[in-house]
């Protein structure tokens, strides 16, 4: 008889339960939270007022693909943080060719950081070019809009230093 009572005591709570799980349908978008909006009887500003070279330079950045100043500042610094690790590789690859060489960069907007590197000569199919790859992938931005941007960037490789070979082998 306890087992049937505690039963009963359950029932209510789990129509309860079922009930707040269900809740109301999600909201679409413009369904609510209607912030004022201008009317359509005001006139927006005319393009010859943003006659300003401030006015110019911010439509070239929106029109060259979508990207703000902190976003391409974002990619120069990941390019230059990119080529700086990837100027080590000479150092730590052995018969690693040295020089400069152009790589392109793939930048994924969406997952906000570097997906791809397309090495080019004189790196493509040396033991270089996953050293240089490996530099440049992950590398954080901010993220955009629209399809991944591939960024051409030169590398330099410096030539291997003298004592670096002997200063690797040494003991403690």
């Amino acid at each position: 008889m306890s087992q049937q009572h505690s039963t009963r005591a359950l029932l209510p709570l789990l129509i309860l339960a079922a009930a707040a799980c269900s809740g109301a349908k999600p909201k679409q978008a413009g369904e609510d939270y209607n912030f004022e909006q201008a009317s359509s009887d005001e006139a927006a500003p005319a393009p010859a007022e943003t006659d300003s070279p401030e006015a110019e330079a911010s439509a070239s950045q929106d029109s060259g693909g979508g990207l703000n100043a902190d976003q391409k500042k974002q990619m120069e610094i990941a390019l230059r943080r990119g080529g700086d690790k990837a100027s080590n590789c000479a150092e730590v690859v052995p018969s690693a060719p040295t020089g400069e060489g152009e790589v392109k960069v793939v930048f994924d907007g969406q997952k906000g950081r570097v997906t791809d590197v397309l090495v080019g000569p004189p790196f493509a199919g040396t033991p270089a070019e996953s050293c240089v790859k490996r530099a440049f992938v992950g590398e954080i931005v901010l993220p955009f809009d629209g399809d991944p941007l591939e960024v051409p960037y030169t590398v330099k490789l410096p030539a291997k230093k003298a004592g670096s070979a002997s200063s690797s082998t040494k003991k403690p």
